[in-house]
């Protein structure tokens, strides 16, 4: 499957920004399951890539001029193929710049469970397999329902687990939680999803759980495997390690954001 993906971050500013410096990670990664046939990525400022210490390709803009807006967009088409075998998404291989899967066991400030996350972690795993993520994924799923605007960024997986409440994000931080409160290795996923009718659900997160060997894909949001509808973006221990756009700016005063995204198939 073609997925192609045209992406626009617009921000304005009502007074003039002297300086920003944005950490970028809007290039879909190399490894089995997805290929680019092409990929634009430009902006207001210089840009420069490099790889990271996960295998994602960082992009670093900076902004030297004065301006009172600026823009980041990507644009391209990426051949996704679901793997064969035990999942739609395995990868039973590290790739080759990946750091042990013993990196992805540390909690963060944002994946750290409380006793009552490890203890549904627990009556609802049982032996790590393909159908008992799911159905965990599955239960997660019910106990922290989808609301827009109830989180935000910062949020951890106790505040969505607290609220019962918040999105893809933090059904991915839960996810991880309650999968490392048990040694399993977990990772969080960033990148987009085909064919959802909300803009807001075209750029998505996810979860990679290590199992026999190897990554299985699971979508919590949608309590499925992720196939070759989710276009990977980076991997990460948590929102923080893989987020698309982060940065810092000096001056600009008050900051107005507009996104829009096409993700099709």
């Amino acid at each position: 499957m073609r997925v192609k993906v045209d992406h626009q971050t617009f921000y304005e500013y009502d007074e003039p920004m002297h300086y920003a410096i944005e950490r970028l990670y809007l290039t879909p990664r190399d490894e089995p399951g997805q290929r680019v046939i092409s990929w634009e990525l430009t902006g207001s400022g210089d840009i420069r890539d490099q790889l990271d210490a996960f295998g994602n390709v960082m992009s670093t803009m900076v902004v030297t001029r004065p301006t009172q807006s600026m823009v980041i967009r990507v644009r391209g088409e990426v051949e996704c193929t679901p793997d064969t075998g035990m999942g739609a998404w395995v990868r039973s291989h590290l790739g080759r710049y990946e750091p042990p899967v013993e990196a992805f066991l540390r909690q963060t400030t944002l994946t750290t469970p409380n006793k009552d996350m490890s203890d549904f972690a627990r009556a609802h795993l049982g032996l790590p397999s393909r159908e008992s993520l799911l159905a965990l994924a599955r239960a997660i799923e019910g106990r922290i329902a989808y609301t827009p605007g109830v989180t935000h960024v910062g949020s951890s997986a106790m505040d969505a687990w607290s609220r019962g409440a918040g999105v893809c994000q933090d059904h991915a931080h839960v996810m991880i939680a309650v999968c490392r409160s048990q040694n399993i290795p977990a990772r969080y996923v960033s990148g987009y999803l085909s064919g959802e009718a909300r803009a807001s659900e075209a750029t998505h997160a996810w979860v990679d759980v290590w199992i026999d060997g190897g990554w299985l894909a699971v979508d919590v949001t949608h309590a499925c495997e992720a196939t070759d509808r989710w276009l990977r973006l980076a991997v990460g221990v948590d929102y923080d390690a893989a987020a698309p756009v982060r940065g810092v700016r000096r001056g600009g005063g008050q900051e107005t954001m507009r996104v829009a995204v096409s993700v099709s198939h």
